[in-house]
């Protein structure tokens, strides 16, 4: 039997609406895992924020995190950061547009002037967590690895052109990749990590063949992983343009799109 390698989104593919993994799917994957393929979901979310859904699923489902920035394979987790100098620039950026960033370590947020309640509530996810607003710059981040960025426009009056004007400047940073998961966000990494990257890294190391992998997304941050696998699938809420870099659509991620795929492609 082929070995398969599948990687999944997290919010808008393998999580529902309310960003929750269901009980079919998460036993549907445990029926993959038990058939000796491999599972990883990949987002933009920090490790620590899906950390505990993956093990939830099952313990050895795989995790990339961070757009990429942060690979866990069996025990052992691999870092991209950002270097001092993007970090730097990053926040200038945010500063000078006058919109709200965060910054993510692999289990630490620190903000600039908002934080989403998700983040700055207590729960399961972060509750030993860092969460700090950011009062003097270089002395709030000397000691920490950062490995990605959150641009945020969801609370402004007027957030698009906002938003695509901060784009404009942070794309002139060669180092940089600047990607979305939602129209209200941007999202920043190091130009050497990607879920396409972190996906080339782990088939790689279990020596797996691309034409054996399967990747589910619905944001223009999966596109580098359509670019790598052989079997790219959208899901149906996804934007015309990211179903466009892909060679199958899906049901929706409120229809169990990624189960209903995979049931059709293993049956």
């Amino acid at each position: 039997m082929k070995k398969y390698l599948i990687v999944s989104d997290l919010d808008g593919s393998l999580a529902d609406e309310s960003h929750q993994v269901n009980e079919d799917t998460k036993q549907f994957v445990r029926g993959i895992l038990d058939q000796g393929h491999l599972f990883y979901i990949a987002t933009g979310r920090m490790k620590s924020l899906v950390a505990n859904v993956a093990k939830d699923i099952d313990p050895r489902v795989g995790i990339i995190g961070s757009n990429g920035g942060i690979i866990q394979k069996d025990d052992e987790t691999l870092k991209t950061p950002l270097g001092r100098p993007e970090i730097e620039n990053i926040f200038e950026v945010s500063r000078k547009h006058d919109i709200p960033a965060m910054f993510f370590t692999d289990k630490d947020i620190l903000y600039t002037d908002f934080i989403p309640d998700f983040f700055s509530e207590p729960n399961e996810f972060h509750s030993n967590n860092i969460i700090k607003k950011i009062t003097h710059f270089h002395e709030d981040i000397k000691e920490l690895e950062i490995i990605n960025a959150l641009i945020m426009g969801h609370h402004l009056e007027d957030p698009y052109d906002l938003l695509h004007q901060t784009k404009l400047a942070l794309v002139e940073n060669e180092n940089l990749t600047i990607t979305s998961s939602n129209p209200l966000n941007l999202e920043v990494y190091s130009k050497k990590a990607s879920k396409g990257n972190a996906l080339k890294h782990i088939l790689e190391h279990y020596k797996i063949n691309p034409q054996n992998t399967i990747v589910f997304g619905d944001g223009h941050n999966d596109v580098s992983m359509f670019e790598v696998a052989n079997i790219s699938v959208a899901m149906d809420n996804a934007p015309l343009e990211v179903k466009s870099k892909a060679k199958y659509v899906t049901k929706t991620n409120g229809e169990n799109g990624v189960i209903h795929f995979l049931s059709e492609y293993f049956k």
